[in-house]
């Protein structure tokens, strides 16, 4: 007869529960490898300055530096040689 003060065992774990538990570990490391790869790109676009259109440039084209923006309150812009009715 056993002890009153033994607790009882549990039963092993089965093969497909350690398999399972496994490829979860798997997949739970292979999305922490992406995430920190992820975080590690926009950091090196960010510190290189490669987002934007200014990065898409060849470095040949210069003085370009956008389109233009409308300035409100400004002067309109002078038409040559057209007649407005």
């Amino acid at each position: 007869m056993g002890s009153i003060f033994s607790k009882p065992k549990m039963p092993g774990k089965s093969e497909e529960q350690l398999a399972a538990e496994k490829a979860e570990k798997e997949r739970l490391d292979r999305e922490e490898a992406e995430a920190k790869s992820r975080s590690e790109r926009q950091d090196r676009v960010r510190r290189q300055n490669l987002a934007g259109q200014r990065s898409l440039q060849e470095e040949s084209v210069t003085g370009f530096t956008g389109f233009r923006r409308k300035q409100m309150g400004g002067t309109p812009p002078q038409t040559s040689g057209s007649i407005r009715n």
